[in-house]
């Protein structure tokens, strides 16, 4: 995996933390939040393998 893929992955994490905080539904909040918590930990498992 390169260090651009995983940089995406960076921005896809962003993008769903601003998305949460700009919709007003509680639900949809919470969904991409855990979303980016799991982006998170995989970049996270990435990382600490050297898999970029």
């Amino acid at each position: 995996m390169s260090e651009e893929t995983i940089e995406n992955m960076r921005e896809r994490i962003q993008r769903c933390r601003r998305l949460a905080k700009a919709t007003t539904d509680e639900r949809t909040a919470e969904a991409l939040l855990q979303i980016a918590d799991e982006i998170e930990a995989d970049v996270r498992q990435l990382e600490a393998r050297g898999g970029f």
